[in-house]
């Protein structure tokens, strides 16, 4: 089942202004490349064996690592960056086939652009600033922690947001929907064909001092 969110019309809304799909089937994720489309995301439920295997990773086991990455040598990918931060990848045996099925998805709607894979635990804020991506397309999953905060196109205030305001005045009305754990999201950035300056506008979640750990996977191409 889809759910297709799109901006109400008001004087201030932007015509022909991008839309979000949401549901809970993967099938959701292939709408991304839909014209018009900024944000195709799959709501899942948690796995018991994951989050059990990922309990025991702490902030500073995973500092934002990062490959190329292909299809065919993706697993190898995950294994090497565990191991070269001193995790044994036979720990991770649950995690390490979802990362795969979620490359799998990923990977056929890349169109044989350059992809980079991202492994991030912190306790520290990210990205507290509301941006778009200058990338094309990013996977986003958090499996431990709050997830990525987004807005919906008739919160932005684009202009405030290209400009470098701050996050008050980026946002006109309502507070940000926000990604749960598991939930996988596909983004289109502002690099994509004819997507320039509609790409999805969104932050990580602010959580330093809170102790709480993040744990995400990313996708870029």
């Amino acid at each position: 089942m889809y759910q297709i969110l799109t901006p109400q019309e008001s004087a201030t809304s932007t015509p022909g202004a991008t839309s979000h799909i949401i549901g809970d089937s993967p099938d959701v994720l292939h709408q991304i490349l839909d014209p018009g489309v900024n944000l195709s995301l799959w709501q899942r439920l948690p796995q018991t064996a994951i989050t059990r295997e990922l309990s025991i990773l702490q902030a500073s086991h995973l500092p934002d690592v990062r490959c190329p990455a292909s299809l065919d040598s993706f697993d190898d990918d995950v294994s090497a960056l565990l191991r070269q931060q001193g995790l044994d990848p036979l720990v991770f045996t649950n995690w390490r086939k979802d990362l795969r099925r979620l490359a799998d998805l990923y990977f056929s709607l890349s169109d044989d652009r350059d992809v980079t894979l991202r492994l991030v635990t912190t306790d520290d804020d990210e990205c507290r600033r509301f941006h778009v991506d200058r990338t094309n397309l990013r996977l986003l999953c958090t499996y431990r922690g709050p997830g990525t905060e987004w807005l919906t196109n008739d919160q932005v205030d684009r202009l405030a947001q290209a400009t470098g305001a701050p996050n008050e005045d980026i946002i006109r009305f309502g507070i940000p929907s926000q990604f749960e754990p598991f939930w996988v999201g596909i983004l289109k950035g502002d690099a994509f064909p004819d997507n320039a300056s509609h790409g999805l506008v969104h932050r990580s979640p602010p959580i330093k001092g809170s102790g709480q750990t993040r744990v995400l996977f990313c996708l870029d191409c």
